[in-house]
């Protein structure tokens, strides 16, 4: 979302520029239309004189021949072996013009893939960068195609979840299973890679590139000592015991409590990749191990003699691809998802982009895949312009689009795809009783990206089925709240605080002071209350497939493996899966039904409403924080992956300033 949103920036600075060219150019462009006009019509008298002249000569000519047409049989005859002839080569000329040139596709991976629409009407799905569904819709393409003779993967140093790789290398399969080759390549390859490679027939590698497989990594971090060293103390309250959620503030490391929860988890990912890789390369989970512990010291032959990968190959592949595919074949990167793209030197094209109204008309049967991604507040979602530069799911945003997926009549059924840690209480609360109404009219699939955690889960609960990854996580059903005490803070670097209250309760949330016994209470009373109606809300959702809630709550964790397992989801898939559910169920043959994704791109006046003056996300929407050399520093160190995860959560964290009750699971999970 960084790339559309700085390309925003950058297209609407050109729209001073742009007005002044239209105003400069219009009295040419006129002139200029005139002239094609007046030639046109010139062109035109030209062409009926012409036609008049041709036709004359032709009658001249007709009468001259009839005058020496023969009556002789075998002139005749002569004649129509001619026309015989000539109409078999035709037909030989028509057959090797229709000819289909076999076709190889070339598609690369490179850094994150997004989730969901592109935001802005006038950005290009190309300059957002491309989808997890736009990688997925061209592995669809090949399968679906004959002329293909399958696909080339290159990973160029992609920074991809597990949950994205695993449904890419289920599509993989599915190409496969159609009869085509699919073969990776690349440089080097790490842990996330080389997994998805294992789905492919062949793995090629750069002559003299790196393979570094290794374990599961997670870095938790507890900041109490910090916060003691500058003043500050965290005075956390949470409900549930493997919440964890107050511990990172509030210790120096984990409780026996969360490491049990922890554990558990990472155990189940991990054997989800080594898995992955032993079923993919014929290898025992000794081997895999011994890979991961040997391949940051092995050389590229070493590779091919451990089965690590198949090939060596130059940069151009032609010894792979001649053997595979042939020499009579083209490549093709666009596969079904081509688009033309937009001459900004054009300026009447360019504003015509900008100020098109997006058509939210449907026209026959949909069904609506709504995106809801990053961390859960009141008010409007934001799109990557926060002060972590990261989207948000803002409730009035989604419960907005939600009401309009419900009064348009062509809309048969939904997929809410959620991919949130969490945050508000009330807000999960606001948009759970939205998808509950919208259920009560039409079908609501939830599909569940990476993570859909406390206030996430609370939302997916809603939904009629629940579909996710193998790897996702979900669950941490439990509540979170409290403040940060600064008053330390504050004495050491000599600033005296002056305070003022008036009537109970008036400065529970003072920045100076621990909460006071009675004030603690009443915090506790308040985060129980949220908690009991948590479970009710998961109770009510998920029905007799989760018989027994408690023992999947106060705060534990789980992969979407587990969650299939223990109740708290319904099926492994994706959206192309609860797509092909939700069409069985409501009896839509494919080719009778459309797709559309919701939020719909952001117009311009949106997007400058928003800027100049527009609600926004509270205290986590700061535009111009966006560029702020710290952010810009902390991505590049951390790399946009980890970036991405950590500042989800930390936009949760703020939330705290103005919603002090919290349905948050505030550990940044971090595969590496």
């Amino acid at each position: 979302m960084n790339n559309a949103f700085q390309t925003s920036v950058i297209w609407l600075s050109r729209l001073l520029v742009m007005a002044v060219l239209v105003c400069m150019i219009q009295p040419a462009i006129a002139e200029v239309d005139q002239a094609a006009d007046e030639a046109q019509v010139n062109a035109t008298q030209a062409d009926v004189t012409g036609e008049s002249k041709e036709t004359g000569e032709a009658e001249e000519a007709g009468e001259a021949g009839e005058a020496e047409i023969t009556t002789e049989a075998d002139a005749q005859a002569e004649a129509e072996t001619e026309t015989k002839t000539q109409a078999v080569a035709e037909e030989v000329i028509e057959e090797e013009e229709t000819e289909v040139t076999p076709v190889v596709g070339w598609l690369e991976l490179s850094d994150t893939l997004r989730e969901g629409p592109v935001p802005f009407a006038w950005v290009s799905s190309e300059e957002a960068g491309p989808s997890l569904g736009d990688v997925l819709g061209q592995l669809d393409y090949v399968a679906e195609h004959e002329e293909y003779l399958g696909v080339v993967i290159f990973m160029d140093q992609p920074a991809l979840r597990l949950s994205q790789v695993l449904s890419i290398a289920e599509k993989i399969a599915e190409v496969r299973a159609a009869g085509k080759v699919v073969m990776t390549y690349a440089e080097a390859y790490d842990t996330m890679d080389y997994v998805l490679a294992c789905a492919a027939d062949l793995i090629l590698l750069q002559h003299k590139g790196e393979v570094r497989i290794s374990g599961v990594s997670v870095e938790e971090m507890y900041l109490a000592g910090l916060l003691e060293k500058i003043g500050a103390k965290a005075d956390f309250i949470q409900v549930g015991k493997y919440k964890g959620a107050s511990e990172a503030l509030m210790r120096t490391g984990p409780s026996e409590a969360w490491s049990q929860n922890f554990d558990a988890l990472l155990d189940d990912l991990y054997s989800q990749i080594t898995g992955q890789i032993a079923e993919g390369r014929g290898l025992t989970q000794s081997e895999v191990e011994g890979l991961m512990r040997d391949s940051w010291i092995m050389q590229d032959t070493d590779y091919l003699k451990r089965r690590v990968i198949d090939r060596l190959t130059d940069r151009d592949l032609i010894d792979i691809t001649e053997v595979e595919f042939g020499d009579n074949f083209h490549w093709d990167k666009s596969m079904g998802f081509g688009e033309a793209s937009v001459n900004i030197n054009n300026p009447m094209m360019l504003f015509s982009l900008l100020f098109k109204e997006q058509d939210t008309r449907t026209y026959r049967p949909t069904i609506a895949v709504v995106h809801a991604s990053g961390a859960i507040h009141s008010g409007k979602s934001s799109h990557g312009q926060g002060l972590f530069d990261t989207e948000s799911i803002g409730s009035r945003t989604l419960v907005d689009v939600l009401s309009d997926v419900r009064d348009d009549e062509n809309i048969k059924g939904v997929i809410l795809r959620i991919n949130s840690p969490g945050g508000s209480a009330l807000a999960s609360e606001i948009i759970w009783q939205a998808v509950r109404d919208l259920g009560e009219q039409k079908p609501v699939f939830i599909s569940i990206g990476s993570m859909a955690a406390s206030g996430g889960y609370y939302i997916a609960s809603a939904g009629d089925e629940v579909y996710l990854s193998p790897s996702s996580i979900v669950g941490s059903i439990g509540v979170v709240g409290g403040k940060i005490v600064m008053g330390g803070l504050y004495e050491w670097a000599g600033i005296k605080i002056h305070r003022r209250s008036r009537g109970p309760m008036g400065d529970i949330f003072n920045s100076v002071e621990p909460f006071t016994p009675d004030q603690r209470a009443a915090v506790r009373q308040s985060m129980e209350q949220v908690y009991d109606q948590f479970i009710q809300r998961v109770t009510i959702g998920r029905g007799t497939r989760l018989p027994d809630v408690g023992s999947v709550a106060e705060g534990r964790l789980f992969t979407g493996r587990q969650a299939v397992e223990n109740g708290m989801a319904d099926k492994l898939g994706g959206v192309a899966q609860a797509m092909t559910d939700m069409t069985y169920e409501l009896g839509m043959e494919e080719g009778s039904y459309d797709v559309v994704h919701l939020p719909r791109a952001m117009s311009l006046q949106s997007f400058l409403n928003n800027m100049f003056g527009g609600t926004r996300a509270p205290n986590v929407s700061v535009a111009a924080a966006t560029g702020s050399p710290w952010i810009q520093t902390a991505k590049r160190v951390l790399g946009n992956q980890t970036w991405s995860t950590i500042s989800a959560t930390m936009q949760g964290l703020l939330l705290l300033q103005d919603e002090p009750v919290l349905t948050l699971m505030p550990n940044a999970i971090i595969i590496r």
